[in-house]
């Protein structure tokens, strides 16, 4: 044997009492010395003689692992635990166990594949699931803004689910088999929000679509996925979205009234009128609908179709206030603009008349404020509205009256 040769062996010879000492020096009952381990580990990882070998990988993992149960006997010791490093730990010994897995399932020098180390990284895994440790860390790092370890952590923490290996693993009461339950889709909406969060919208368009029949936070989904179609100016896709919210959710006014906005961002208004007799035709007790209705007859000048609305809204929900509000807003600039035709009358008769009904309207819309108050003593739009009735009514004491409340609720 060539001293080349001798040397090569003592090396690898070397790598793997590393890689034995490594292991032990995590396992130390009394002070482990983890920080040495990973050195000998690290070393280990790359040299030839060792890193295609599933158990160092393992080692490496367990590691890590070893220091999440480090952290809990001083726990039990009354000592106090590192959670931040135990849910980096389980970060970090993933992608270990991960490349363990793989190398396992290749056969050996004399042909054999085993399974050993596989079935404890499943257990270890299923724990980690179990326990949130890879999805707090991901949570850790969005308190810095750190989005793309997030949206890492929480990709390894759903990936578990669905790992090959994990599919023969039966579990236990401590480790219990990971399912794609409640929780699972919590997660991935998590996921999503943090993808888009890191700017990466298109990865999180896919992700939300994905979650739209899921069963977790659905409308909120279709909205955020609307915001995302509306940010790229994606209008067929937006529109889409909208449209499936409505059938989705029938009862909810969001996505009627955003597709009522967007057409009337494009001046459609009667198209917008037309949509919304559609949606009362099939929910014909829904009170938003006439109020929104209401206030688009209100820009289409049917004023007597929405004071008809608006009284529909008000006796379908007699106990929320902006339908109050939105009565007394159309009667109140009603009478501001009728008094401005009485001004410029020159016949003293027409003039009185004009003026008479003036006085109905800002009667009528102090009612209709007063009500809303009476539902929400706070409701400062209201109080702002009857401010300007004092002002046409000329009525000092009552337009301080009305300031002090404003200055002490602003």
């Amino acid at each position: 044997m060539t001293f080349v040769s001798i040397f090569a062996v003592s090396a690898a010879f070397a790598q793997v009492k590393n890689v034995k000492k490594a292991y032990k020096l995590s396992e130390a009952y009394e002070n482990p010395d983890f920080d040495q381990a990973e050195t000998l580990i690290e070393e280990a990882l790359t040299d030839p003689s060792t890193k295609d070998d599933p158990y160092t990988w393992w080692v490496a993992g367990h590691i890590q692992d070893r220091k999440i149960a480090w952290e809990n006997e001083k726990f039990a010791s009354g000592q106090s635990a590192d959670r931040d490093l135990q849910n980096e730990a389980a970060y970090k010994a993933y992608d270990y166990f991960l490349k363990s897995t793989e190398l396992e399932k290749l056969p050996d020098a004399k042909g054999k594949i085993s399974d050993k180390l596989t079935k404890k990284i499943s257990a270890t895994l299923a724990w980690y699931y179990k326990n949130f440790l890879i999805f707090n860390h991901g949570l850790k790092s969005a308190e810095y803004e750190d989005y793309n370890t997030t949206i890492n952590a929480l990709t390894k923490h759903l990936a578990i689910v669905d790992l090959p290996f994990m599919q023969n693993y039966k579990g236990n009461s401590d480790a219990p088999k990971p399912a794609k339950d409640t929780t699972y889709y919590k997660i991935k909406y998590y996921q999503a929000i943090y993808t888009s969060l890191a700017g990466k919208n298109d990865e999180a368009i896919t992700q939300l679509e994905a979650l739209k029949n899921k069963g977790y936070k659905e409308n909120e989904v279709y909205q955020y996925l609307y915001n995302l179609y509306r940010d790229k100016k994606d209008s067929v896709n937006m529109m889409k979205i909208l449209s499936e919210g409505i059938e989705r959710f029938p009862n909810e006014v969001v996505f009627l009234g955003l597709t009522i906005n967007v057409y009337l961002e494009k001046g459609k208004k009667q198209d917008a009128l037309n949509m919304l007799n559609k949606a009362i035709e099939r929910n014909p007790s829904n009170a938003e609908y006439y109020t929104i209705r209401g206030q688009i007859n209100r820009d289409l000048g049917n004023a007597d179709a929405a004071l008809k609305d608006y009284d529909k809204a008000i006796s379908l929900n007699p106990k929320k206030t902006v339908y109050y509000y939105n009565k007394g807003e159309f009667l109140y600039y009603k009478g501001v603009d009728l008094y401005a035709v009485a001004a410029n009358t020159k016949n003293p008769a027409d003039a009185s008349r004009l003026k008479a009904q003036v006085k109905q309207y800002l009667g009528e819309a102090k009612e209709n404020f007063n009500k809303a108050l009476q539902i929400d003593e706070k409701d400062v739009q209201s109080l702002r509205m009857l401010r300007n009735i004092a002002t046409q009514e000329d009525n000092q004491p009552e337009y301080n009256r009305l300031s002090k409340r404003i200055k002490e609720l602003e």
